[in-house]
């Protein structure tokens, strides 16, 4: 793997088919708060340039951004998801979510949960979309259009995803990071299967055509 970045990633958004634009922690001196910063990167060459919050705000929520996130609380620590019909989908680390309108209205809010524990995360697939509920190691795939629990792969005491906390997804697998490794999830057949093992403070993880993302506590590295 080739480490790209040195600073914590905090979020990733697609900018393009061949870029992304990544969102990293500036830690300030002296406190224990921090500065967001925002790149954008070229992931088949490597390059990489600063970029406008208003260039991410536009590719994470789409053009009711500002609306949005005068609503919202924090516009990073998210995840979204933009529909066909210019809805956007919002879901915070505690599993509270809501619904926003094409203009940006607010059409509900609510939270996804699965034995009383936080569902989280998001990845697209057709129609649906996919989350993981980390206490009880499994991963879920909801409906999009009545947002109702559609798949449900994995338990607690089963061992096919330990400790899940992340999902992405490109044209035919679901990725889902674990503690310390990538499996992947056919959407076709739903067999799961090995990607990555053995990556130590693997936070997330992304597929690009023949690219790998990793986001570690210590940086961004990419694999190709």
């Amino acid at each position: 793997m080739e480490k790209i970045n040195n600073k914590e990633i905090i979020d990733v958004v697609k900018f393009s088919e061949d870029k992304l634009i990544f969102v990293q922690k500036n830690p300030l001196s002296n406190s224990s708060n921090f500065k967001p910063e925002y790149y954008i990167i070229n992931f088949s060459s490597g390059e990489k340039e600063a970029v406008t919050k208003k260039a991410y705000l536009l590719k994470k929520f789409g053009q009711a951004y500002e609306k949005i996130c005068k609503t919202i609380a924090d516009y990073i620590q998210c995840q979204t998801i933009i529909f066909e019909d210019k809805s956007v989908l919002i879901v915070f680390p505690n599993g509270q979510a809501g619904l926003f309108g094409s203009d940006g209205e607010l059409i509900w809010t609510k939270e996804f949960s699965y034995n009383s524990s936080p569902v989280h995360s998001l990845a697209e697939d057709n129609g649906a979309f996919w989350c993981v509920c980390t206490n009880e190691n499994c991963v879920i795939r909801y409906s999009a259009d009545k947002f109702a629990l559609d798949i449900r792969i994995g338990s607690k005491d089963a061992s096919t995803f330990s400790e899940p906390h992340f999902v992405s997804s490109d044209e035919e697998n679901i990725f889902v990071c674990c503690k310390n490794s990538v499996r992947k999830i056919d959407k076709s057949s739903l067999i799961v299967s090995d990607v990555e093992e053995n990556i130590p403070y693997l936070q997330r993880y992304y597929r690009f055509k023949d690219v790998s993302i990793f986001c570690c506590s210590d940086g961004l590295y990419f694999d190709k």
